[in-house]
């Protein structure tokens, strides 16, 4: 998918190899673990609730009680290591999991879920620790979108493969941009000052929080697990995921004006 992200027009969408073979569309339908591509999020709601990009997280080891008869969880790291006192910059570079659960228990699972659902990721996480590692399932369309709105400045969109549809007489019957232009057809030039376009779309996330995610976010290309498109040569930010034994590889970023 990839998608203007300060209007949510789809400029392009793969959903399959061939519609002939399937018409199920992997774009719009196929339910995926986005896996640590998920992250990201929890580090927006961990900024709005009290930490800061050079807040130190403890990477090492952690067992999580799950209850009376369950199996006590230990999660690990992609590479099985753990580095010790980090700052948050570098968890979400680096993508670290033990970090990542930590922030998660401290911040609290009901909120990371409400967070997933303002970006329209998720409509009702499952608020148990192993979904801050992206274990819920969600579509390469609704993650795309939800990435959009980081490069945004927090503002709400949503995807779109349509302008505008018009009836026979040229009357526009719906249009994607509800925005109103009042004043803005007029017989001719009376000394009338412009007209203002206003813009009421909701704001998910605090602009200050959106800036600080998108500068981590470039981190990841710049000198974590996504280093090998710098070579694509114009500022990027995004993130990488990557399901249990691979089955899931994503890799969601951004520039000022496209999401891929």
């Amino acid at each position: 998918t990839v998608m203007d992200p300060w209007t949510g027009r789809v400029l392009a969408l793969v959903g399959g190899f061939s519609y002939d073979q399937s018409q199920f569309n992997r774009a719009t339908q196929a339910l995926r673990q986005p896996g640590s591509s998920f992250k990201p999020f929890v580090y927006a709601a961990a900024l709005d609730n009290g930490y800061t990009p050079s807040s130190v997280v403890m990477d090492a080891p952690i067992t999580i009680d799950q209850g009376p008869g369950q199996e006590a969880w230990s999660p690990s790291n992609y590479d099985g290591k753990s580095t010790g006192p980090r700052t948050l910059r570098y968890g979400i570079e680096h993508s670290k999991n033990l970090m990542t659960v930590r922030l998660a228990k401290d911040v609290g699972m009901p909120l990371i879920a409400e967070y997933s659902r303002r970006f329209g990721i998720y409509d009702d996480l499952l608020p148990v620790l192993s979904m801050s590692l992206g274990a819920g399932e969600t579509t390469v369309l609704r993650l795309t979108t939800a990435y959009s709105m980081l490069a945004n400045g927090g503002k709400r969109i949503r995807p779109t493969l349509i302008d505008r549809i018009q009836d026979r007489t040229g009357q526009s019957i719906y249009k994607h941009d509800d925005r109103q232009c009042v004043g803005c057809s007029a017989d001719k030039w009376a000394n009338q000052a412009e007209p203002k376009l206003v813009d009421n779309r909701e704001q998910v996330l605090d602009p200050l929080t959106a800036f600080q995610i998108t500068s981590m976010l470039e981190g990841v290309v710049q000198r974590g697990t996504a280093t090998v498109i710098k070579e694509v040569g114009k500022p990027l930010a995004g993130k990488t995921g990557t399901t249990n034994d691979a089955k899931d590889v994503w890799f969601v970023g951004f520039s000022p004006d496209l999401a891929v």
